[in-house]
């Protein structure tokens, strides 16, 4: 009988919830909210790459571009209000990332333990939630079904007699319209006729008897089935109910104009911005490039040889006193600090704003611009007004009222070859390879320019005022800060 009922399950004459067999799309919604968890779960995960991936372009782009505004020509206020972009994406770069973090941390792991709780796998396969929605309705249903396939059943043979009834009735009419009539055939026909109407008026009975029973099964089918559907009607409820609460949630994490720190990105951008002053700009570069810088103006100077044999060529090429000190920012523990020029900044490698860079913070309480006179030699934070002498008194520097017996070609090698270090003393026989920590200029002819990252020789040992002679790859010699390279182990 169970066979009988698996095919009446299939035959579907409607698209109606009540025809045997419409249950298995209630079924079926089981499973597709499985399916909705994994791809809810999906979809979150790409939205979390995406916030991934924009965060890192965003904090790659203001890195890069912190560093060209730093190294370009932008000055005072200005280069704050632009560098505050950079600040603004690194910022903004942070809360996103939060929300990847939020996205996979919260909102993904909450979905994927709620699917495990609410969808319990099989061995054989298939959800336990599936079978129990199944069989539920399938045994609400059976009893109904059975009926229902009895009285088709009982239809079918009525209609059946009635077609043969009609054959037989039909068959009767033309023998009698015959000329050659036979008697006995006639009677025949007329018998079949009858037995036919017999048989049709028994069928008519029975389909009658089965369908008022169907009809009497019915209310308590409807019952069942209603029954079933409800309880997992507030199973896909809980679904529902569940994907709107943590939808909501998503969009809390997503919302980023709700964050209070991201309104404050933005304040603080506005007020960076706003607060660019074109005249302290100016100001401040009229003091450091402009008219506004100290000049130690020629004078005349009687000479001395006593002072001629204590001054080396690298002391007289700086001024003897009134030195001015602009842009120093204060450097870490952790920061280097190299030997510092007498007549223009240095740009020592820092987190902080490099010298030479706008001197005007908001909390300065004087008018922004920062200086400090010094007579040399003199230390400001650990920072050399000088270097030290590296040639011995014998190789004197020739004042401007030498003898002609003498006075050279290149006041800085006695040989006119142009090489600065022929006169000096030589220092202890080295060599030792070293790289560069950070970028360094060459302020002087005597001095090398290298990048981060290169590679060349310690031909000197460090003086006493934190400056070596080294040698670069392409043959050139010259000093350099001591604590812009390391040595390469």
């Amino acid at each position: 009988m169970s066979g009988s009922y698996d095919d009446s399950m299939t035959d579907v004459s409607s698209d109606s919830f009540w025809e045997v067999g419409n249950y298995k799309r209630a079924v079926k919604r089981v499973d597709d909210g499985n399916r909705l968890c994994n791809d809810l779960m999906s979809c979150l995960h790409e939205r979390a790459r995406i916030e991934k991936s924009y965060a890192q372009q965003l904090t790659e782009w203001g890195k890069r571009w912190r560093q060209l505004i730093e190294k370009g020509p932008q000055y005072g206020s200005l280069e704050q209000a632009w560098s505050a972009l950079c600040t603004e994406a690194e910022k903004v770069s942070e809360l996103h990332m939060e929300v990847k973090s939020a996205l996979m941390g919260e909102d993904y792991e909450k979905l994927k333990n709620w699917q495990r709780d609410s969808y319990h796998k099989q061995m054989i396969g298939g959800f336990k939630e599936t079978k129990e929605a199944d069989d539920g309705f399938r045994k609400a249903q059976k009893p109904w079904a059975k009926k229902l396939k009895e009285m088709e059943t009982m239809k079918k043979s009525y209609h059946s007699a009635c077609k043969e009834e009609k054959l037989a009735a039909s068959r009767e009419t033309n023998s009698k319209l015959e000329s050659n009539n036979n008697p006995e055939a006639q009677r025949k026909l007329q018998e079949k006729v009858e037995k036919c109407q017999q048989e049709v008026q028994k069928t008519k009975e029975r389909y009658e008897k089965s369908l008022e029973e169907l009809d009497k099964l019915t209310p308590q089918y409807m019952e069942n089935m209603e029954q079933v559907f409800e309880q997992w009607q507030q199973f896909e409820d809980k679904r529902i109910r569940f994907f709107r609460e943590l939808l909501l949630e998503v969009k809390q994490h997503l919302d980023l104009s709700s964050n209070h720190r991201f309104q404050t990105i933005y304040h603080t951008l506005e007020d960076t911005v706003s607060a660019t002053d074109a005249e302290e700009d100016l100001k401040w570069f009229r003091s450091n490039h402009g008219p506004g810088m100290p000049m130690n103006w020629p004078q005349f100077e009687d000479w001395s040889i006593d002072l001629n044999r204590t001054l080396s060529r690298r002391e007289k090429k700086k001024p003897s006193e009134g030195v001015t000190l602009t842009g120093i920012s204060q450097t870490g523990s952790d920061q280097p600090v190299q030997p510092a020029k007498t007549s223009s900044s240095l740009a020592v490698p820092t987190n902080t704003a490099p010298v030479g860079s706008n001197p005007f913070d908001e909390d300065d309480e004087d008018d922004g611009e920062e200086e400090m006179a010094v007579e040399q030699p003199t230390t400001v934070n650990h920072i050399s007004v000088k270097k030290e002498e590296i040639k011995t008194a014998s190789s004197t520097e020739k004042t401007p009222d030498w003898s002609d017996e003498d006075t050279g070609g290149n006041p800085f090698s006695s040989n006119g070859d142009g090489n600065p270090f022929e006169d000096e003393p030589a220092s202890p026989v080295i060599s030792v390879p070293v790289k560069a920590l950070y970028d360094y200029e060459g302020q002087e002819q005597d001095e090398l320019t290298f990048k981060a990252g290169d590679e060349f020789t310690k031909i000197g040992e460090e003086d006493d005022q934190g400056w070596c002679k080294g040698r670069l790859k392409d043959g050139k010699t010259g000093l350099y800060p001591a604590n812009y390279v390391e040595d390469i182990q």
